[in-house]
């Protein structure tokens, strides 16, 4: 669920905040972080922009931008058997939840095609993926999840491609993930004994 997603008067807690560069680095010093309570004071006539309340702060965004902000609410949370039949969900444990639900890491693996993206991978996830030496052995996304530490990494090995000029479907397919999915982090696989073409 996102923040756009709320109605004047409800609440959640933040669990994400995608965007990038100065866009994210702006919404990050207004408030909005993972762990901190957010509610929705009002709309404006026309239904944007939305003024919330982080951190004792009135702040109006856009929908586009609320977008970008992962929020849980209460009817999101599983009740703990300590929290059931008293119709409510500790701040705390909403918190707790939020959290864990950001220790999540999402990375998308990029490059072009023979890069080794797929053995990195086999490596980072214990996969045995199919490894080929020409282009297209990758011809859809594989994803693995595995943890270190508190975090969980899902980790997507998406098809070699040259560009995103959406030239092809790999590259179309490529594009798209990166800007509908919005991983967390981005690795560019490069092959170091041809870096003009990479």
């Amino acid at each position: 669920m996102t923040l756009s997603d709320l109605s004047p008067g409800e609440k959640g807690i933040i669990t994400k905040v995608k965007g990038r560069g100065a866009f994210r680095k702006r919404i990050l010093e207004m408030g909005f972080v993972a762990g901190k309570e957010v509610s929705v004071i009002q709309r404006a006539p026309l239904m944007d922009p939305v003024e919330y309340n982080v951190m004792g702060y009135n702040v109006s965004l856009r929908n586009s931008e609320a977008m970008l902000i992962e929020i849980l609410t209460e009817s999101e949370v599983s009740l703990t058997p300590e929290n059931e039949g008293n119709g409510s969900v500790e701040g705390t444990l909403l918190g707790y939840t939020a959290r864990e639900k950001g220790k999540i890491i999402n990375v998308a693996l990029v490059g072009n095609p023979n890069s080794g993206k797929t053995t990195l991978f086999n490596h980072a996830s214990g996969s045995r993926e199919r490894v080929g030496n020409y282009s297209g052995v990758t011809v859809d996304a594989k994803e693995a999840r595995f943890k270190k530490d508190d975090y969980t990494f899902i980790v997507t090995d998406l098809p070699g491609t040259y560009s995103v000029t959406a030239y092809s479907p790999e590259e179309l397919y490529v594009r798209d993930f990166i800007t509908e999915s919005m991983p967390d982090v981005v690795v560019n696989i490069i092959d170091s004994s041809n870096l003009e073409r990479n």
